[in-house]
């Protein structure tokens, strides 16, 4: 009969689900994990950034440098190009004279729980039933939810830049922090640039203004000629308005295409980037004050992050040491640290993982009512 009986037992079952919503614990695992990839980083690199100024240069900034090359050729271009046509529109004001026409007008961008193993189960019938009970004991149902976290690209920058000055750098920008100083004009600068091809597209208008000054006035002529009747006069504005509007082509023509090139230039320029806030010019100015400084330039950025929790509950763990819930949260990142010119002077990949444990029922010091009994974190970072 006991035999009989012990062969009904069953062991007990239990089960801890939790709200898959809960991603608190690995994202803040996650960010542990970038503060601690920050923290080898700035180790790896501080006998080289030591008492200089360092740039945290994320692939946007890269991107801006690329860009600011770019715009100074074609700066260049521009220039060269009315530069051109002011020759040409001057030759052509010098060799015609001025037409005899009535009247002038001016023209104006975490360690997993760990259960002890089941006791030795008695070969007697009469102890089968303790021993089902002991297995029960320790039987557990075990969940993992896991997903990715993402880490704000600035937190761990300020993360970096903060290992980076207690490591013995002079100064650390982190680019989208920086305060930009008003663009100077000096030699080669974006403005110095700019401010030529201002200067150099209203030179070579002013080439043929006194032409296009006396188109106006024969075509104003022609109207009033026109008006009066007077088929002759007609007939010699005509021939006279035809001639320097053949004239003119050559010059006013391509100068409207170098305009419209120039406009769309500073088109771009003015369009906003809806992830920075920032336009163009501005992003090519924070470039270039940066590149100013000649800093070392250290990019790193975190490629992936994640984590999960994992519930486990059993009849002894819920006697004995209440529920347990564990955390996990790691994160990838790359860094280099890079010359003036661009080269890869050192970097690679880092990897960290934190875990943490919650034990109910214990109180902890770093709880916020200390009296009372609480959840103590226990972290662990590998």
């Amino acid at each position: 009969m006991t035999t009989s009986a012990a062969s009904t037992v069953s062991p007990l079952e239990g089960k801890t689900t939790i709200d898959d919503k809960m991603f608190f614990g690995p994202e803040r695992l996650s960010y542990q994990s970038a503060d601690d990839i920050a923290e080898k980083i700035a180790a790896e690199v501080r006998d080289c950034v030591k008492d200089t100024i360092v740039v945290i240069a994320g692939t946007p900034l890269l991107a801006d440098f690329a860009n600011l090359q770019a715009t100074y050729l074609v700066l260049v271009g521009l220039k060269m190009d009315y530069e051109a046509l002011e020759t040409h529109g001057r030759d052509l004001t010098k060799r015609r004279a001025a037409p005899r026409i009535p009247g002038e007008i001016a023209s104006r961008a975490l360690p997993e729980s760990v259960v002890a193993g089941v006791g030795t189960v008695a070969t007697v019938s009469t102890a089968l039933s303790a021993a089902l009970g002991l297995v029960s004991l320790f039987r557990e149902d075990v969940e993992y939810h896991g997903g990715k976290s993402v880490i704000d690209p600035l937190a761990f920058e300020l993360a970096l830049a903060s290992r980076l000055k207690e490591g013995g750098a002079k100064k650390v920008f982190v680019p989208e922090l920086m305060v930009v100083p008003l663009a100077e004009q000096r030699e080669g600068s974006l403005r110095e640039r700019l401010e030529k091809v201002q200067s150099a597209k209203s030179a070579a208008w002013s080439a043929i203004g006194p032409l296009i000054s006396q188109l106006v006035g024969l075509e104003a002529g022609l109207d009033q000629a026109t008006k009066e009747k007077d088929q002759g006069l007609v007939d010699q504005l005509s021939a006279e308005v035809s001639n320097m509007r053949r004239d003119l082509d050559p010059v006013a023509t391509p100068l409207g295409r170098v305009d419209q090139r120039f406009a769309d230039l500073q088109t771009q320029w003015n369009q906003t980037d809806q992830t920075l806030g920032l336009s163009l010019l501005a992003r090519l100015l924070r470039a270039e004050a940066i590149h100013a400084l000649s800093p070392v330039y250290l990019h790193a950025g975190i490629v992936s992050s994640g984590g999960h929790h994992r519930i486990s509950r059993s009849l002894f763990r819920m006697i004995f040491l209440g529920d347990g819930l564990s955390f996990a949260g790691g994160a990838i990142a790359r860094w280099a640290l890079m010359e003036k010119d661009g080269s890869i002077a050192g970097g690679g990949i880092l990897t960290v993982q934190c875990t943490s444990k919650t034990l109910l029922g214990f109180g902890d010091s770093t709880v916020k009512t200390p009296k009372e009994k609480g959840s103590a974190q226990l972290a662990m970072c590998l």
